[in-house]
């Protein structure tokens, strides 16, 4: 039985936590078991890479142009369907909506969707957002990311018997132990490789907390003076912290890193001896954290973490147990937890090997990727018989 993943906008090459779910998610569950769809153009000098499962990379099928859209889009999905034969469709976000709409009108095709958090709050708050919410209202199931997650698409009047809890899994081959490199730690820490260092992996955005440990720098430092802050990432309020650093007098425990491919990141983490991200909701920007990958990447890495107790985090530390939580908008509560992991080796350890377990045990995409083939066979024993499936008739696009 295979799948039709949709995802018009975030798949690879494009960059983000959305994109490399859906990637990761298919692979898991392999070429016999998904083929995928999308609008993002291949990576240059090839159309997958190592990736695996047949990709359709038709843009002019998501385009706005309504007649030349119909047109792809009829053609794309009658290939799709002699080819690839899909009884169920997966769409990447709500975004995607009408599309499994069309598809559950025209060719009785089941659907799911992927539940996140920032696009949920703007189903809940914009009352223009129709084609999303009803796709949200009346997909076979809704993959919530997180409880936090579940509950807003609860709230965007989904029936509850509808919603799984699906969190994001880890590459745990990839994010492991490993020693410290001295070229990564002459290129990004120079004369201050012997400091302990805390590190913060993410775009620089006001919802990942980067001032809240900027600020709890002055008080760590009063016990801890050998202590840099490394930041990895890039984005918009990289100047603002950048000035925050300097009004602050920490330009010289504070490196700004810069964006580092994600084939590097596991030499990252082990430069450093606690990962900090207080992440906080941004409710009115429609802005939050819907799980928090990076802190699997961590902990699959060896290392303790300090996470903001927002939006779905919590499913994704175990407060006292992986790492700690703390309140995301009091630098003391963050400086707190932060100098409790870099003043007791014993505990840093522990939490961060209770975390590789954890993340071993409970996080593989390749479990993820299970537990999604298994909610899809429960929908299809749910649905009634289905005959003269139609493949040649397309009446018309699924925005018209």
């Amino acid at each position: 039985m295979k799948s039709l993943l949709i995802s018009g906008t975030y798949f690879p090459p494009q960059i983000g936590g959305i994109s490399q779910a859906m990637a990761a998610i298919a692979s898991a569950l392999g070429p016999d078991r998904v083929c995928c769809l999308t609008a993002v153009p291949a990576y240059k000098g090839g159309n997958n890479g190592v990736f695996k499962p047949r990709v359709y990379r038709r843009p002019a099928a998501f385009g706005k142009a309504r007649h030349l859209h119909a047109v792809a889009w009829g053609a794309t999905i009658g290939e799709i369907m002699i080819r690839e034969r899909p009884h169920i469709v997966q769409l990447a976000t709500a975004y995607d909506g009408n599309l499994g709409l069309w598809l559950r009108r025209w060719l009785k095709l089941p659907f799911v969707v992927y539940a996140y958090g920032n696009e949920i709050l703007g189903v809940t708050q914009q009352e223009d957002w129709g084609k999303p919410r009803l796709a949200l209202q009346r997909a076979d199931r809704v993959l919530a990311i997180s409880r936090f997650t579940a509950d807003l698409v609860q709230k965007a009047g989904v029936d509850p018997n509808r919603i799984e809890i699906l969190p994001l899994g880890c590459d745990v081959h990839h994010f492991r132990p490993l020693p410290a490199k001295t070229e990564w730690r002459q290129r990004l820490l120079g004369d201050r490789y012997q400091n302990r260092v805390i590190l913060t992996v993410g775009n620089l955005v006001p919802r990942k907390g980067h001032d809240v440990v900027l600020r709890a720098l002055p008080r760590l430092r009063e016990t801890i003076p050998d202590i840099t802050y490394l930041i990895v990432g890039d984005g918009p309020n990289r100047p603002h912290l950048e000035g925050l650093a300097e009004a602050m007098a920490l330009r010289d425990c504070v490196v700004f890193a810069g964006q580092i491919p994600d084939r590097d990141l596991p030499d990252i983490y082990a430069l450093s001896d606690v990962f900090a991200m207080p992440s906080r909701e941004q409710l009115d920007k429609c802005d939050v954290e819907g799980f928090g990958l990076v802190f699997l990447e961590a902990n699959a890495c060896g290392k303790p973490v300090v996470a903001g107790r927002s939006g779905g985090i919590p499913d994704a530390v175990i407060d006292g147990v992986t790492g700690f939580l703390a309140n995301p908008h009091d630098p003391d509560d963050i400086a707190s937890a932060i100098k409790r992991l870099l003043t007791d080796d014993d505990l840093a350890t522990r939490m961060g090997r209770q975390g590789r377990v954890r993340v071993v045990n409970d996080f593989t995409w390749q479990r993820v990727g299970d537990r999604v083939q298994g909610i899809f066979d429960t929908i299809l024993r749910e649905q009634p018989a289905r005959n003269g499936r139609r493949l040649f008739t397309f009446p018309g696009s699924p925005g018209a």
